[in-house]
């Protein structure tokens, strides 16, 4: 006996995997980017040019990061630098992928995907309204004077 033949006798050790595949850890970065922004959005600061730029890019690149492995997984990616083409061209490609790789029920992945995209943006614009609507009723119920 092998030790592959006794790796894929374990049912955990396939779901882990799976769910490892499936975006774990990149759920969780973006989490800490989105509790980093709306942090620098209660704060009322900017943040530094280089940490913004990362804002920006870093959830794109991890998602580009995941569709990769994922890519490698389900052996869709035919193109020569998927990395690459995917920065280029990710409004177009990640939609693409997402039908491709899961049919009908791609728009799930769709929609995560695009939402840990923008999860910076998310995170700073909530906190941003959740600030204002606490000042405003602050000042609509005359709890000031």
């Amino acid at each position: 006996m092998d030790f592959r033949s006794l790796v894929a006798a374990l049912p955990e050790k396939k779901g882990t995997i799976y769910t490892f595949e499936r975006g774990k850890a990149v759920r969780h970065s973006h989490a800490a980017l989105y509790a980093a922004a709306a942090v620098y959005a209660a704060v009322q600061a900017d943040p530094s040019p280089s940490l913004a730029l990362f804002f920006s890019f870093g959830p794109l690149l991890a998602v580009i990061l995941w569709l990769q492995k994922d890519a490698r997984r389900t052996g869709v990616a035919s193109v020569l630098d998927l990395g690459f083409f995917l920065w280029l061209a990710w409004p177009i490609v990640i939609p693409w992928y997402a039908f491709k790789t899961r049919g009908s029920a791609g728009w799930r992945l769709l929609l995560g995907l695009f939402a840990l995209i923008s999860s910076a943006y998310l995170g700073w614009l909530t906190t941003a309204w959740v600030i204002y609507g606490v000042r405003y009723a602050w000042w609509y119920f005359g709890a000031g004077a």
